[in-house]
C-alpha cells in the first residue's frame, strides 16, 4: 500500500526550502521499507480522493492574498483529508492559512481553513534568523524564521517548541496537536528536526497497519541534523544541556 503526501499549492508556498518537508518525509518513509509518493496539489483537478499526510510550506508577503486564494477551492478536499485522519505538517503561512484567520500586513482580514485553532496576525515586527529551543517531548529542536507579526495559539493547543534563544523571538513556536504538527521553522523544519519526521512516520505506518523500521538511513540523517542543531545552539550562544 502507497503512502501519499500531498504537497499543497508549492507553487506558491514554497519559501526557504519548505515544500521540501514532503519529499523528507517521502523519504524518512522509503527507507523504513514503505512505499510513499509525493502529490503536488494545486487546484482541485489535482487533488487525490484520499492522503495520508498533506504538508503545506511558507512564502513572502506578497504570497498570503494568492495563496488564500488558491485554497478556497482546495478547501472540500482538505476537509475531506482531514475528516478521514490525515496528518497535517504546515510551515508558516500555509499554517496561518490553515487556522481560524490571518490579518494582512495592510490589514485586511483573510478567513482561514479551520484545521487549526490558531489565528495570525501579520502586522508588526518583522523576525529573520536563527532559532533555537526544545519541543514538547524535551527534544533539541532549530530552525531558521523570517515572518512578520505573531500567531495566537486556540484554547487547548499545545505549542510545538519552547524557544530558548533568541530573546527576541517569542517564547514559544508551533502547534503539537493530534495528527497536527506547524511551526515556522524553515530549514526545511523536517531536514533539521528529523524526529518530526519520525512522529508523523511511525504515526502513518501504524494506522495503515504496518511497521516502522529505522535503518542506517535514519540514524546518519540524525547525525548530521544533530550536527547542524549544535552549531546553531553555538551561534545562539544556548548553554549545552
Amino acid at each position: 500500500m502507497s503512502i501519499v503526501i500531498a504537497s499543497v499549492i508549492p507553487n506558491i508556498l514554497g519559501l526557504n526550502g519548505s515544500s521540501a518537508n514532503a519529499e523528507i518525509l517521502a523519504q524518512y518513509l522509503r527507507h523504513a521499507g514503505h512505499d510513499a509518493s509525493v502529490v503536488a496539489v494545486s487546484a482541485p483537478e489535482m487533488a487525490p480522493p484520499s492522503v495520508d499526510v498533506l504538508c503545506i510550506g511558507t512564502g513572502s508577503g506578497s504570497s498570503v492574498g494568492p495563496a488564500a486564494t488558491a485554497l478556497i477551492p482546495l478547501a472540500r478536499a482538505i476537509g475531506k483529508w482531514r475528516d478521514a485522519g490525515a496528518w497535517v505538517c504546515a510551515v508558516g503561512t500555509g499554517w496561518d492559512l490553515l487556522g481560524q484567520s490571518v490579518v494582512t500586513s495592510q490589514g485586511d482580514t483573510l478567513p482561514g481553513a479551520g484545521i487549526f485553532a490558531s489565528r495570525a496576525d501579520h502586522r508588526g515586527e518583522r523576525f529573520s534568523g536563527e532559532v533555537y529551543g526544545h519541543d514538547h517531548q524535551d527534544r533539541p529542536s532549530a530552525g531558521y524564521v523570517n515572518q512578520a507579526g505573531h500567531v495566537v495559539l486556540g484554547a487547548g493547543e499545545q505549542p510545538l517548541v519552547t524557544v530558548s534563544s533568541p530573546e527576541s523571538h517569542p517564547a514559544s513556536d508551533g502547534v503539537a496537536g493530534e495528527k497536527l504538527l506547524a511551526t515556522r521553522f524553515g530549514g526545511p523544519a523536517l531536514a533539521l528536526n528529523p524526529h518530526w519526521a519520525q512522529d508523523i512516520a511511525e504515526s502513518v505506518v501504524t494506522e495503515v497497519g504496518g511497521e516502522f523500521h529505522r535503518s542506517d538511513f535514519h540514524d546518519r540523517v540524525e547525525h548530521h541534523a544533530a550536527r547542524a542543531r549544535e552549531l546553531i545552539r553555538a551561534r545562539l550562544g544556548v548553554t549545552a544541556g
